[in-house]
């Protein structure tokens, strides 16, 4: 689903860096979210793209259950601040359970977004 956006500039480069920082450390944080990122040059500004799994998929998350929300996550090298910043805020609103249910019985794109938006104003 890359390729959809216009800001991947590089796919090839942007699966090598996220593969490589998988190798180094399980992106899986536990609680069925998986954060799968890189900095690389193969992508313009920020991305983020989620994926939504009901049955679930192993992706050795650190507490070895299976994972339903997996949010792919690249930066441009040079924006560190906005590349964190990110990861922080996605964090924070799918700590709530009740909020991640509602993801995932989302319908539609459109919907996920603006329970995003309405998350973020509380």
């Amino acid at each position: 689903m890359a390729r959809a956006s216009e800001k991947v500039t590089n796919e090839t480069d942007l699966l090598k860096k996220v593969t490589e920082r998988k190798r180094l450390k399980s992106t899986g944080i536990g609680g069925g979210l998986e954060f799968p990122h890189a900095q690389t040059s193969g992508v313009r500004d920020v991305i983020a793209f989620l994926g939504i799994s009901e049955p679930g998929i192993e992706f050795h998350a650190i507490d070895g259950k299976p994972v339903h929300l997996i949010f792919l996550i690249a930066t441009n090298e040079r924006t560190d601040s906005k590349y964190l910043g990110l990861l922080s805020r996605i964090a924070r609103l799918f700590i709530d359970e009740p909020f991640k249910q509602r993801i995932m019985k989302s319908t539609s794109p459109e919907e996920i977004v603006n329970l995003i938006i309405e998350k973020e104003k509380e």
